[in-house]
């Protein structure tokens, strides 16, 4: 039997390498104090409808209520739904909001092109302040949980909304101009970009200024070029903003994995000024991305500035599946075998190294020794405790070290006192 495409089972090593990295990242957010929120699956279509993030419902999986008739939706989007959440249950709540989230999020894609249909995301959504040291901690943030993966070659690229939508501002053009110049910028496509603007009706010194967008991409030397770009106050403004942001990020210390792009304007209709993606080297795609969206709870009936990102778990997992250095698999600490008639001594053990926090299993089937030393290898077990056979002695264990093969005999009364406790 399939499974429909653009979905994955996770086996045992990959769902492993799947929750060490959520637990890693929820570690991140919990540290910078963040707190936990747990959304609905599904909820009515209504409510993606009002907040959807930038993409159309027609990506959204539906389906009819029974008892009422009404459409239900699974969710394509958590951050719609804590905007939901903090302007209706959490309204009158002190603020910030600092809250995080870890699930599942579904949307119709196309798998013939490897686009998957269940996305797997962590994020945070800060809510309530509006200022440059909010977004700069988002982006701190993001780059914090890179870090703790162990990942190499990480970056963000920031952008400015808003520089963008000032530069357009004052040209006259209607929507349709306007749509095709953002899309040429979003490909970094300057001859389709030329193309465009040779077409619309506007002076040539803004042309020039419009051209350079999609050039203005690099270090700390991009504010200045952009500046000199920047035609009208709302430009400058978001330069400002910019720079403030980034003189944040220095103080915390990690401007070395920041990157300017002010040719980044995804989300256009739905951010409202600082926008970033962050990128794993050699993977090719984004692994995380977010930005400041001060309309978004408005739509839900409180006007609260807010900002946030989401990790695609997916990506971060096939990036380190790719590099092959953060294996993180889940590993059993002991199997323990006894293939003694009395399994009390056998079940003893289990029972108290498992109080202590191992993970310990016990070989039940019946097979010889050579056969669960095999499975022992294949199952990712690090030790294995026999007992009962070969010269193996009444009352005595032997202790092997599957990787290694090292092993030692020790009496079963003496056996949990060489072994650490790892709660200690």
């Amino acid at each position: 039997m399939e499974i429909p495409k653009g979905l994955r089972t996770y086996l045992y090593s990959q769902s492993a390498r799947k929750r060490w990295i959520e637990e890693s990242i929820l570690k991140v957010f919990f540290r910078w104090g963040f707190q936990e929120i747990i959304t609905p699956v599904f909820e009515y279509l209504d409510t993606f409808s009002t907040g959807i993030n930038g993409d159309s419902t027609n990506r959204v999986f539906k389906f009819t209520e029974r008892s009422t008739g009404r459409l239900l939706a699974l969710r394509p989007d958590i951050t719609t739904q804590i905007a939901r959440t903090a302007a209706t249950l959490l309204r009158d709540s002190p603020k910030p909001l600092r809250l995080c989230y870890c699930g599942s999020v579904f949307r119709g894609a196309d798998p013939g092109r490897g686009e998957r249909q269940e996305l797997y995301q962590a994020g945070i959504e800060l809510i309530g302040l509006d200022s440059p040291e909010a977004d700069a901690e988002t982006i701190a943030i993001a780059i914090e949980c890179m870090k703790e993966l162990g990942v190499e070659g990480f970056k963000v690229a920031i952008g400015q909304v808003e520089f963008f939508r000032g530069m357009l501002s004052d040209t006259g053009l209607d929507e349709n101009y306007k749509e095709e110049i953002k899309l040429k910028i979003q490909k970094k496509d300057t001859t389709g970009l030329e193309e465009v603007l040779n077409r619309c009706n506007i002076k040539p010194e803004k042309k020039e200024r419009i051209k350079n967008i999609p050039t203005l991409f690099g270090r700390r030397e991009v504010i200045d070029r952009a500046r000199e770009i920047a035609d009208n106050p709302v430009s400058l403004g978001a330069i400002d903003n910019l720079e403030s942001v980034y003189t944040m990020l220095t103080i915390h210390g990690v401007n070395d994995s920041v990157l300017i792009d002010l040719g980044e304007i995804r989300g256009f209709g739905y951010y409202t000024g600082i926008i970033f993606e962050g990128f794993i080297k050699g993977l090719g795609v984004e692994v995380c991305g977010g930005g400041r969206y001060d309309n978004l709870l408005a739509r839900f009936g409180a006007n609260i500035p807010a900002t946030g990102f989401a990790v695609d778990i997916n990506r971060v997992i096939d990036a380190i599946e790719k590099d092959g250095k953060q294996k993180r698999d889940f590993m059993i600490d002991y199997l323990v075998i006894d293939f003694r008639d009395d399994k009390r001594a056998a079940l003893e053990i289990s029972r108290r190294l498992r109080e202590r926090g191992y993970n310990v299993a016990r070989d039940i089937m019946k097979r010889g020794f050579s056969d669960s030393l095999e499975f022992a290898e294949k199952m990712n077990i690090h030790k294995i405790i026999l007992m009962g056979t070969g010269d193996i002695k009444e009352g005595e264990a032997m202790v092997k070290e599957i990787s290694t093969g090292e092993e030692r005999k020790i009496k079963i009364e003496d056996l949990l006192n060489i072994i650490p406790n790892p709660k200690k």
